[in-house]
């Protein structure tokens, strides 16, 4: 069969002639340089085939009978059952509920529920770390426009601190966390600012500012836990953190003046404390010294004194023993003493031949001395 209708003596195309077209129709001729067309699947016969093939699936009776309707209602049945299965992640756990109320909790892997309206299933993450982070903007009144009126808190010593925070938490009950409370990252924030308030009113702004941060995070930490385990919404704290603590936004500068100056004064005390703890042990020493000076001095006289009392009293014995001897003794022993260092001469009683001799040098410079200390 040729579709072309000058090999064929027809002018009309596969499909017959189109309406209002002559020979020279394009779907009638073509020109012999071109491939000949290939035949279109004829829609009318896949149309019936599609439609003896559905017939086959169904039962006898066609689409107007029970078991039409049947088929269909156990198609739909099995579509409403399939989708009770639900697929649980790691680190995930289901919660099952029947008509809205827990019957159980699933683990990680394929689970399957009875469909809806009957049951459904929640998928928690329990491995996850979820953060909340102190702070709203707001107006606030007089002095503190535009300041985070939710991050201004009043310490231990009446002055206004600025502080912002952050939680981390986990969910530990997961029932809890579904059924209990609505709104559970709500009430994990206004708990912390709570407890955090509670802390910073027990702490002073110098401790707060400086070496006592360590000591707030971990009492709010401790509070916070205590109320949300009173509350039962099955939450875990991992950890407070302290983002940001400074006096407010209008006062830092001077704030910041008065915490230099308390700087210089630690730092002048500090010097004054160094200086006096390198004098008083030095003074001490020189005490002690004079007093160990003092104390030897004392002995050595209390000694001498002692030996010359006791050596009187044995040379009184024995000038009592003995008078002429004793007296001849103390003097030679005197002369003794006396004589020792000086340059002497001893002549015997004739001094015939001996020349007399005057120090005249001696007198001279005698005698300057003594004009020399007169007026």
């Amino acid at each position: 069969m040729s579709w072309n209708g000058q090999e064929s003596g027809n002018d009309n195309g596969p499909w017959g002639r189109a309406p209002g077209q002559g020979p020279g129709n394009p779907w009638g001729s073509r020109n012999r340089d071109q491939k000949p067309r290939q035949p279109s699947p004829d829609l009318e016969n896949l149309i019936r085939k599609s439609q003896e093939h559905l017939k086959k699936m169904l039962p006898t009776g066609g689409p107007g009978s029970g078991g039409f309707f049947l088929s269909i209602l156990g198609v739909a049945l099995v579509l409403w059952l399939s989708t009770g299965f639900y697929l649980v992640s790691e680190g995930e756990v289901g919660v099952e509920q029947r008509f809205g109320k827990y019957i159980n909790t699933t683990q990680p892997g394929l689970r399957y529920h009875l469909p809806a309206p009957i049951e459904r299933a929640t998928i928690i993450r329990v491995a996850q770390i979820n953060q909340v982070v102190s702070g709203i903007q707001v107006k606030s009144h007089k002095a503190l426009m535009t300041e985070e009126s939710s991050n201004l808190m009043l310490t231990g010593d009446e002055n206004i601190l600025s502080l912002t925070f952050s939680v981390l938490w986990f969910i530990k009950d997961p029932v809890k966390y579904l059924f209990i409370d609505p709104d559970p990252q709500q009430t994990v924030k206004l708990s912390a600012e709570s407890a955090v308030r509670e802390v910073i009113a027990q702490t002073k702004i110098a401790d707060a500012l400086t070496k006592g941060k360590d000591k707030i995070v971990s009492d709010s930490k401790k509070l916070l836990q205590k109320m949300l385990d009173e509350y039962g919404v099955g939450i875990e704290i991992q950890q407070v953190n302290l983002l940001e603590v400074n006096p407010p936004r209008k006062v830092i500068d001077a704030y910041r003046d008065v915490q230099r100056a308390r700087a210089d004064r630690e730092s002048k005390i500090n010097e004054a404390r160094a200086y006096q703890n390198s004098i008083i042990p030095e003074a001490r020493g020189q005490a002690q010294q004079l007093i160990e000076n003092a104390e030897a001095y004392r002995q050595s006289v209390v000694a001498d004194a002692q030996g010359q009392s006791e050596r009187f009293l044995a040379l009184l014995k024995e000038y009592q023993a003995a008078p002429e001897v004793t007296r001849k003794r103390i003097y030679i022993d005197a002369m003794t003493r006396l004589l020792q260092g000086v340059n002497k001469v001893i002549i015997d009683g004739n001094t015939q031949g001996v020349l007399p001799y005057l120090p005249i040098p001696a007198l001279n410079k005698l005698k300057k001395e003594i004009e020399s200390t007169q007026p």
